[in-house]
C-alpha cells in the first residue's frame, strides 16, 4: 500500500520564510521614507503657516506703524522668521517680503518666501 503525504517539506517552508522577510523589509524601507517625506512636509506646513500669520498681523497694522521695519525674529519650534519692507512712497505701497527659515534632520537650512503689499489707502 502507497501512501503520499501532503505538506510542506522544512526547506520548503524556510524559503517561504526567507522571501516573506524579504517582502517585509521592503515595505519596511518604504514605510521609513514615508515617515520622513511626512516629517519635511509638516515643517513646510508650519513654515506657511508662520508666514501667512506674520502677514497677517503685519498687514492689520497702520502704515506708518514701526513694526514695519526690517526685522528678524526666533521662534521656539527652530524657525527664524525674518522681513524686510521696501517702500515705495510714490504711490503709497510698501511690500513686506517674509522670509521663514528652518532646518530639517541633518540637512541643509529650508526657507518659504511670501510676498504681500500694504497701501497706504
Amino acid at each position: 500500500m502507497v501512501t503520499t503525504e501532503k505538506g510542506f517539506t522544512l526547506s520548503e517552508a524556510l524559503v517561504a520564510i526567507v522571501v516573506l522577510s524579504l517582502g517585509l523589509l521592503g515595505l519596511e524601507r518604504m514605510h521609513i521614507a514615508a515617515i520622513q517625506v511626512n516629517t519635511i512636509a509638516s515643517r513646510l506646513t508650519q513654515a506657511t503657516t508662520l508666514a501667512q500669520d506674520r502677514a497677517e498681523q503685519l498687514m492689520a497694522l497702520p502704515y506708518n506703524h514701526a513694526m514695519l521695519a526690517d526685522t528678524t525674529e526666533n521662534t521656539p519650534q527652530g524657525y527664524t522668521i525674518s522681513w524686510t519692507v521696501d517702500t515705495n512712497s510714490s504711490i503709497g505701497i510698501k511690500t513686506i517680503n517674509i522670509s521663514v527659515t528652518w532646518k530639517n534632520k541633518g540637512s541643509q537650512p529650508k526657507s518659504f518666501n511670501l510676498a504681500v503689499q500694504k497701501s497706504f489707502i
